[in-house]
């Protein structure tokens, strides 16, 4: 095997896979990327077995051939490498990978390709389109809610769900960890078809963002019975389906509030962040009286002090006083995007539901309130 690549280009693949190759494994080709290279082709490949990546990128060839390398190592000299070419050569029947960037030489030794695991081309499948923006938009307003725990089962990914109303279709993520969640949906094209219930794993949702940020375009994506597969352009990401019941969410939603409180997004998030300085840091408990026109955020640790502060604010409803996690409320500020929140509260042992300000209908958080003494 012999080729020639752009030092921008074999970076661009190799960053690609950083967070998929398994760093600890029983396995160590898992760590490995596969390098296969037909013409002037280079397919490469990543693994941990539950998350796939499938690449092709230019090269010019001299000598066909396959191999696998350390995906980290191999990025380190890709990135460090003094010339704007690197050139790959494997002597026949050997698996030494002697590789030149100007005066810069390296040898490393790599395993056969024949051990890596089995990652398939995606076929051409029917399935939906949506946008990179608005693909990665579901993601950011979803992923922090995901469980981390490993033993809430149905809990440690999105689910993906079909929605919408006047003929519009409409692709709705949802995420709980038991204690808040987040919903948001965003037009689509085509179908949205499974066999089975479709729960994305945190990894794989992690590692699809970082994909949807590096360029532009529509992303294809479609659903079988145990995987994900999305296509844009000349790369494919796959991640296997997790197992498990996602929860009868809308019995979380309230259907109702008593109080309504409409708040500037930028402000309510900076007085969050002061006042939890004195929140225990295991549970971030802060205390919401909402009076008249006013909220005011109080937070108390008896062994290190308290701390107050007062917004105005739009309120509709009796006065209330009801304790939240900050840190969760923060998030769902975070990933809102309008220069107003409104906070709908029914009484101080209800969930709370927030909802962008301009009134947008399809995207929603709920938290769940804390007992404070």
């Amino acid at each position: 095997m012999k080729f020639l690549i752009s030092k921008d280009e074999l970076i661009r693949a190799l960053s690609r896979v950083q967070g998929i190759v398994e760093k600890r494994s029983t396995n160590p080709i898992i760590a490995n990327v596969l390098l296969e290279i037909t013409g002037d082709s280079m397919r490469v490949a990543a693994t941990d077995t539950e998350v796939s990546f499938v690449g092709r990128y230019q090269v010019s060839s001299e000598r066909d051939g396959a191999i696998t390398l350390g995906a980290r190592q191999l990025y380190e000299i890709a990135r460090l490498a003094p010339a704007e070419t690197l050139t790959f050569e494997v002597p026949e029947g050997s698996f030494v990978v002697e590789i030149s960037s100007g005066k810069a030489f390296f040898k490393v030794l790599g395993l056969p390709a024949a051990d890596f695991p089995s990652v398939s081309d995606p076929e051409e499948v029917g399935g939906l389109e949506i946008s990179s923006v608005e693909l990665g938009s579901l993601i950011d307003k979803t992923l922090f809610a995901i469980s981390a725990d490993d033993t809430r089962t149905g809990l440690n990914g999105a689910y993906l769900e079909q929605a919408g109303e006047n003929g519009a279709s409409v692709l709705r993520f949802i995420a709980t960890d038991g204690h808040r969640l987040s919903l948001c949906g965003k037009p689509f094209v085509g179908e949205f078809k499974a066999p089975r219930s479709v729960l994305l794993p945190k990894k794989g949702l992690s590692e699809l963002r970082k994909l949807v940020e590096d360029g532009e375009g529509s992303w294809r994506a479609s659903f079988t019975e145990n995987q994900a597969i999305f296509q844009r352009g000349t790369i494919a990401f796959s991640m296997r389906l997790l197992e498990g019941d996602f929860p009868d969410y809308n019995q979380v939603i309230p259907d109702g509030w008593q109080r309504r409180v409409i708040l500037q997004r930028d402000a309510l998030s900076a007085t969050l962040r002061r006042v939890s300085i004195l929140a225990s840091e295991k549970s971030h408990p802060v205390r919401f009286a909402v009076s008249g026109g006013t909220v005011t955020i109080r937070a108390k640790q008896p062994e290190t002090g308290e701390a107050r502060e007062e917004l105005e604010a739009e309120v509709e409803g009796t006065d209330v006083e009801i304790g939240f996690n900050a840190r969760y409320f923060r998030d769902a500020l975070q990933a809102l995007d309008t220069e107003t929140v409104a906070i709908e509260i029914g009484d101080s042992l209800s969930p709370c539901l927030i909802r962008p300000g301009n009134g947008e209908h399809d995207e929603l958080y709920v938290i769940m309130p804390m007992r404070l003494e």
